[in-house]
């Protein structure tokens, strides 16, 4: 049975992807490429915005098109809402599918379909070289614009052997830096008491040299301490950490339940880089909150500009139903011309923002994953998550960690050039 998944979303969908195919390969299933015609199409669907939930129905529309014999399934957030909502914008030929053990659930679902021996044993390994590890689900701080705790439910915590096997499992595919992701990272442990940062500190114990780095983490949810024991673990972890803070302006981040005001998120930047000077720190900016006024934009503006973010991910508040935001924009909602006009002032920002990020590491050395190799170029990330262009590096390369010194900034990326041990000890020089 040929089997085509679509993934759109978070991290944490990646994640479960990955794991399910694993899993069907495991099983015997054949896994296409989504743009070919396959027996069935699973779509990992997003509902965290109006655009997330657009994209996912276009999605499902696609694979009823490409195959109008093909099974459609729909699992995810999407399939969450849609049944929550009592809605079926296909008539019955999408089955939906709002699974939480998606490996288990979903295998078993299949089964009343094809028999083992029907299936095609064909396997599919992953060829990449970074991987996501899915270690926590669910979020029990409710968000006034959020309706992921609605649809994920609370927080439930993968037991940390699991998630070590997996671990070592994927290393020893030759997987060179783990994403560890949550839909609240932050929290996990707090159901099984054992914190994140003794999970963190275990699979770096019982792994060779695999790096690792975290997705979104709460900024009300990192102290001094996890910062001491995260960064005491070297070069075995990532100095990048991505800090939603949805607004800069103190009223809205109180109006939308976020847990810090400006002054907190400032100092606990300024602790970082304090800790650790070339740390990246990425984030989320929503613009067109309700009630989102003017100066409460600008606020914004001038708290990005002073915070000086390697990477902003900027959009629009989308009204989702169900959660108190959703009211709120019917009484104070922005106009959505000065939304996408707020949108564009902060991406320009991000963009300068950005640029001004990477210039501090010309001439400077990092280390990059090469993730893949075209026509002599390689690309990967450093640990910092500055995109790396590497010309004149064969596709054996693939997979390892290059060391490298940046010598040119371009606007979304940088060049740098691979570095060799030299023959006098301790150095190095360039090739």
């Amino acid at each position: 049975m040929r089997i085509a998944i679509k993934t759109l979303g978070c991290k944490v969908n990646q994640a479960e992807s990955d794991a399910l195919v694993s899993k069907l390969a495991q099983n015997g299933f054949e896994i296409v490429d989504f743009s070919e015609e396959s027996d069935l199409y699973l779509i990992n669907g997003c509902a965290v915005t109006q655009e997330a939930e657009r994209k996912t129905r276009q999605m499902v529309r696609q694979a009823l098109r490409r195959n109008t014999q093909a099974l459609v399934l729909l699992t995810g957030c999407t399939a969450r809402l849609l049944l929550e909502e009592r809605r079926d914008p296909w008539n019955g030929r999408v089955v939906i599918l709002p699974v939480q053990d998606k490996e288990k659930e979903i295998l078993e679902y299949l089964g009343q379909f094809v028999s083992p021996s029907a299936q095609r044993h064909h396997k599919v390994s992953s060829s990449r070289v970074r991987s996501w590890v899915k270690v926590e689900d669910g979020c029990d701080h409710f968000c006034s614009y959020c309706i992921v705790p609605h649809l994920r439910g609370g927080v439930r915590s993968e037991p940390p052997q699991k998630i070590l096997a997996e671990v070592q499992d994927l290393e020893t595919k030759g997987v060179k830096e783990i994403v560890l992701c949550g839909i609240n990272l932050g929290y996990f442990g707090r159901d099984i008491a054992f914190p994140f940062i003794n999970l963190l500190e275990l699979l770096v114990r019982r792994t060779g040299q695999v790096r690792f780095r975290l997705s979104s983490f709460e900024p009300f949810l990192l102290t001094r301490f996890f910062l001491e024991r995260y960064f005491a673990l070297g070069r075995r972890v990532c100095p990048h950490f991505h800090l939603p803070l949805q607004s800069g302006s103190d009223p809205i981040l109180q109006k939308m339940g976020r847990g810090y005001d400006t002054a907190f998120y400032r100092s606990l930047v300024d602790t970082l880089r304090q800790m650790v000077p070339s740390v990246a720190v990425t984030t989320d900016v929503m613009v067109g909150f309700p009630g989102e006024t003017e100066e409460d934009f600008q606020n914004t503006v001038h708290f990005c500009r002073a915070i000086g973010f390697s990477r902003m991910h900027v959009f629009s508040f989308s009204p989702r139903p169900g959660t108190p935001a959703f009211r709120w924009e019917k009484e104070m909602g922005v106009r959505c011309e000065e939304k996408k006009q707020r949108e564009r002032t902060l991406l320009e920002l991000a963009e300068e923002s950005r640029y001004q990020y990477h210039r501090q590491f010309l001439d400077k050395n990092v280390e990059v994953v090469v993730e893949s190799v075209r026509s002599g170029m390689a690309f990967g990330y450093s640990e910092n998550y500055i995109p790396v262009r590497i010309p004149g590096v064969p596709e054996e390369k693939i997979g390892e960690v290059v060391r490298v010194t940046i010598n040119r900034i371009e606007r979304d990326f940088v060049v740098a050039e691979p570095l060799v041990e030299s023959e006098e000890p301790g150095g190095v020089k360039h090739v």
